[in-house]
């Protein structure tokens, strides 16, 4: 039977469709609650992997690269000598370049952290101007040693305001950092998660001067970013640290790789649950037609055709599929729009998308169709003799 035959059978059978849904309100009920929880959570982590997704495609670039040592071993810990970044706009392509050393510390709830970066600040700021910084904001940075600016999202996690004077802890007996805030650092930006504070300070506080964790580097553009970072790592190639230079996509591809896992991971969760879902639909259409087969043989004695009787099964694994997942989808879209969902200490809530609930619900429509044609087929292939003297 062709798909057009098959919608116009649809059609003309609503009203017995709408018969078959209430003739047993619990089953339907039940099944419908199942559908609506499977793609919620089906929904949900679609949403948490379009978030992951999104953090990363957000903060990455190829036009700003990052110098590490060649030797990767203790990732974020201080081995680039910080004088690696003197005379580097000489280098053709590089418009600006600044050392960086982050400092992970305790958060303010317990089990986060908290990350600070330590920057020179004529350096790192020839390479932009944090987003929202204001002007009296940038003078007290610099006018005051102990100040910092602080990402949005880590004012949000940490619970403070901008004039608090607050302690990053230090982790395993390590000394705390005390800062002023002395501004904020709009959401979206790339430091919107972390608190900006003097190297200098840093280094007072933590010991190690003049290395850093990597050199930030920015380019003209990107295209030429790949013969930039080699030209970089052959001027540092007999030097007592050895250099890496990447773009920041690659700089990040460890957690990339990590996350992809993870998405993998979750995906496949996700689509196990509508897989079981599946074959909770097919058992209760099935049982369904099973109750109604004298009532079937009736409808083909009467005259209804095996593509209209067909139909008939389907619409109802389809009504109820559509159903369930769009008050699923719709409950997720709810939950994660308002952006309440978030991992303390992360900084960042999870977020969802039109395109990625839309996506979701759709699947109803294919996982119906699958949970109705086996127990529709069967119920066409019996003999209306046989429909007619059929006992429960």
């Amino acid at each position: 039977m062709s798909a057009r035959r098959l919608v116009a059978e649809l059609a003309r059978s609503l009203p017995l469709l709408a018969r078959q849904l209430r003739r047993s309100p619990r089953r339907t009920a039940l099944t419908f609650l199942g559908l609506a929880i499977a793609f919620f959570l089906f929904t949900s982590l679609e949403s948490v992997l379009y978030t992951m997704g999104q953090v990363v495609q957000g903060t990455a670039g190829d036009a700003l690269l990052f110098m590490r040592p060649a030797e990767r071993e203790g990732h974020w810990l201080p081995r680039l000598p910080a004088r690696y970044a003197d005379g580097l706009e000489s280098v053709p392509g590089v418009v600006a370049a600044a050392p960086v050393r982050f400092h992970v510390g305790a958060g303010a709830r317990e089990g986060s952290y908290a990350v600070a970066v330590g920057i020179e600040p004529d350096a790192h700021l020839a390479m932009g101007l944090p987003a929202g910084v204001s002007g009296d904001e940038l003078r007290a940075f610099f006018a005051e040693r102990r100040a910092a600016l602080v990402g949005e999202r880590l004012l949000e996690d940490s619970g403070w305001e901008v004039g608090d004077r607050v302690t990053i802890a230090g982790r395993e007996g390590a000394g705390g950092l005390d800062f002023e805030i002395v501004g904020d650092i709009a959401r979206g930006d790339r430091l919107d998660r972390v608190a900006v504070v003097s190297l200098d300070y840093l280094e007072d506080v933590l010991g190690g001067a003049g290395r850093v964790t990597y050199v930030q580097i920015r380019v003209r553009d990107a295209l030429i970013a790949p013969a930039v970072a080699e030209a970089l790592d052959a001027r540092f190639a007999h030097a007592a640290v050895a250099t890496e230079t990447v773009t920041e996509k690659a700089h990040l591809a460890p957690f990339v790789g990590g996350l992809a896992d993870a998405m993998a991971g979750l995906r496949a969760v996700g689509l196990l649950a509508l897989g079981v879902t599946l074959l909770v639909v097919a058992n209760s259409v099935a049982i369904g037609v099973r109750e109604r087969t004298r009532e079937i043989g009736t409808l083909r004695a009467l005259g209804f055709g095996r593509g209209r009787v067909l139909a008939l099964v389907m619409g109802e694994a389809v009504a109820v599929a559509i159903a369930g997942g769009a008050a699923g989808a719709a409950a997720a879209w709810a939950v994660f729009a308002s952006g309440s969902v978030a991992i303390p200490g992360a900084g960042f809530a999870f977020a969802t998308d039109a395109s990625v609930v839309l996506r979701s619900a759709l699947l109803a429509v294919p996982l119906g169709l699958l949970a109705g044609t086996p127990p529709g087929l069967g119920a066409v292939r019996i003999p209306i003799t046989d429909a007619l003297r059929h006992s429960d």
